[in-house]
């Protein structure tokens, strides 16, 4: 009881005690162990992104080749790690959207610098040419690799139907 006659309660002191740290530190570790590998192998995720931008570049080949009425290649170069798309004359399409020769480097781009172009197959040649109609001279693949993840494109025959397909490690 103090001196005016009002009792008081004693208040224990804020703060942590150091067992409560060390259980936040051992979450924390735990945590990180875990999520880590996780977020820093990233070639998962540049050779997806490569497989779809490719994927969607044949497509607008496939595309382009409709509206313009003219016959459109994908040249494929996995010792370079590029491909391009060029008219059947051998004129370069132009990309439409940075309006320069369409030509993609995978070591240029940031988010598919670590990618490279494992293979590239159709009917024994490393291109395909869509003609006035859509449709490929030949059915085939493309294979994207990083990090032990791959990506593998599949052209159809007849229709050009492009899809992708991870190939697990």
């Amino acid at each position: 009881m103090s001196s005016n006659g009002i009792h008081t309660r004693h208040q224990p002191p804020g703060g942590f005690t150091l067992v409560e740290i060390l259980v936040v530190l051992i979450i924390l570790s735990i945590a990180t162990a875990v999520i880590l590998p996780r977020v820093s192998n990233m070639g998962d995720l540049q050779v997806a992104s490569a497989a779809r931008t490719a994927m969607s570049d044949l497509q607008f080949a496939q595309n382009e080749a409709i509206v313009s009425q003219r016959s459109v290649t994908a040249m494929f170069n996995p010792d370079q790690g590029q491909y391009e798309l060029r008219y059947g004359d051998g004129q370069l399409v132009t990309h439409p959207i940075n309006k320069t020769p369409f030509r993609v480097r995978l070591a240029d781009n940031p988010g598919t610098d670590d990618v490279t172009i494992l293979a590239a197959s159709f009917g024994g040649e490393t291109s395909v040419t869509f003609d006035a109609l859509g449709s490929p001279n030949s059915q085939g693949t493309v294979t994207f690799v990083a990090g032990g993840f791959r990506q593998r494109l599949d052209v159809a025959p007849v229709t050009g139907r492009i899809t992708a397909t991870a190939i697990n490690p």
